[in-house]
């Protein structure tokens, strides 16, 4: 008995100290932040069971092989042009004038509409086979690499306005699958990593698709029927459910937004696609930084989209902006969506209300320097500037969009430095209030912080940058003390 009872002396607390280290050691990882326990390794037996709907490699290997089959059997030619740019707002009503500056053979306009006449004969097909989840809304973003710490803040921005809207960003390939984003950041607010070399390595069409033209794939490949498609660097100031639940978009399926300038595509994008060339100043050009779209009318019209995109870095970007020399950033996808949708005579709703352009005042030269676009809430604007409501006297902003500088933790403080001037980068706090109804642009910065001091380690981007969260936490102390 005397052993036994000894023993129990022993082991007893032994167990007890187990136990309560055990729990203890619970509570200190329950404290310590989620965010910043790394998880090292991108290696593709890491990256989780696919998300994408089933059947979406059935439709992609149809689809590619349309794709390939409507090749246009020529080139367009590489000289410089110089399409002048007009301010859209400028344009009087009936200008008609449209630059003819792209030199097509005429032999090379009947290739390309051959061409284009031949995938829009099999759209009605490949339509019916694509896959998407029937009543979802959602959000989608093709970002990774450089473009993931800028997502983030977006995401955050997005959280902040009460959206639940679920999210799913895009990655080119597993290469830039960034597992603790992916699995421990992500989920919690919603998001989901997508990797498109899963579908596209899956077909015997390998097709390559990059830069620009991953959007309209991201868009083609998301599960939502209902689909926000937004730019990684572009910020919701309201909740998204508000625009895809209301009118124009539930009886048009199809809402875009405007740029600054007049469109000018080329006279002979019309011949190719077989309408009408419209008066330039019927709309302005598009601004892509957001847009919605309905699967569930507007298959078809997705897949044109997805045409114009394959064969945009070479034939469609050109024929659709004819960019001039010096302005080759406007040779992107943003004019394909609104194209698809007026060569098949698809419905949809243009925002007609101009962007308001939000910045500071330079210190060396005393000059305004535009630093963000607001783009507004096509409820309102269809509302007032079609319907004629009076009783809608302003047009609410819907999204902020930051296409001047990344809003990336680990380059803001340099940028604060060098080009802000140690000022704020959209105008004054009362300003900001009465336009949004609270300091969107003190939010940005703290969810900046946030990412650049819980996050400093995670992204793959940042492997080579130091003191991230000292460098823009300075910057924050600054404006906000």
């Amino acid at each position: 008995m005397i052993s036994i009872r000894r023993s129990r002396t022993i082991v007893l607390p032994i167990l007890l100290f187990s136990l309560i280290w055990l729990v203890f050691r619970g509570h200190l990882r329950w404290l310590h932040h989620p965010f910043t326990t790394a998880i090292n390794g991108t290696s593709a037996d890491q990256v989780p069971p696919s998300p994408f709907q089933s059947g979406l490699i059935d439709f992609w290997d149809t689809a590619s092989r349309a794709l390939v089959e409507a090749k246009p059997d020529c080139s367009l030619p590489t000289d410089p042009i110089e399409a002048p740019l007009n301010e859209f707002a400028s344009l009087k009503k009936g200008f008609d004038f449209r630059p003819d500056l792209l030199k097509i053979s005429q032999q090379d306009v009947d290739k390309m509409r051959a061409a284009h006449a031949r995938f829009v004969a099999q759209i009605p097909e490949l339509a019916q086979k694509l896959p998407y989840a029937t009543g979802t809304q959602g959000i989608v973003v093709a970002a990774s690499g450089a473009l993931l710490p800028v997502f983030l803040v977006s995401l955050k921005m997005l959280r902040r306005t009460g959206s639940t809207l679920p999210v799913e960003v895009f990655m080119e390939s597993k290469n830039n699958y960034e597992k603790e984003i992916c699995e421990i950041v992500l989920p919690p607010m919603n998001a989901t990593c997508m990797i498109f070399s899963e579908i596209l390595e899956a077909v015997p069409h390998r097709l390559k698709m990059s830069r620009y033209q991953l959007k309209a794939l991201a868009l083609g490949f998301s599960s939502f029927d209902d689909v926000l498609l937004l730019d990684a660097d572009n910020l919701p100031v309201e909740q998204p459910e508000n625009l895809l639940n209301s009118e124009p978009y539930l009886s048009k399926g199809f809402v875009s937004w405007p740029d600054y300038w007049a469109n000018t595509a080329s006279p002979k994008f019309y011949e190719i696609s077989m309408q009408p060339v419209p008066p330039t100043s019927e709309r302005a050009a598009s601004e892509a930084g957001q847009l919605l779209l309905s699967k569930g009318k507007h298959a078809s019209l997705l897949l044109l989209i997805l045409y114009y995109n394959y064969y945009g870095p070479n034939h469609y970007y050109k024929l659709l902006s004819q960019s001039p020399a010096g302005e080759r950033d406007r040779e992107t996808d943003k004019e394909t969506y609104l194209a698809a949708a007026m060569s098949l005579n698809a419905s949809f709703h243009t925002v007609t209300t101009n962007i308001e352009t939000l910045g500071y005042t330079q210190v060396h030269d005393n000059r305004f320097k535009g630093a963000g676009m607001v783009q507004h809430n096509s409820e309102d604007d269809y509302s007032k500037n079609i319907l004629h409501n009076k009783e809608i006297k302003e047009v609410r902003p819907s999204f902020l969009h930051a296409n001047t500088y990344r809003l990336d933790a680990s380059e803001m403080h340099d940028i604060f430095n060098s080009e802000l001037r140690s000022q704020r980068m959209w105008g004054e706090t009362k300003g900001m209030i009465g336009k949004f109804g609270r300091d969107v642009e003190k939010q940005v910065w703290a969810e900046t912080l946030y990412t650049g001091c819980h996050l400093e380690h995670a992204f793959s981007a940042w492997v080579n940058k130091t003191h991230v969260c000292k460098r823009i936490g300075r910057v924050y102390k600054f404006l906000y003390n």
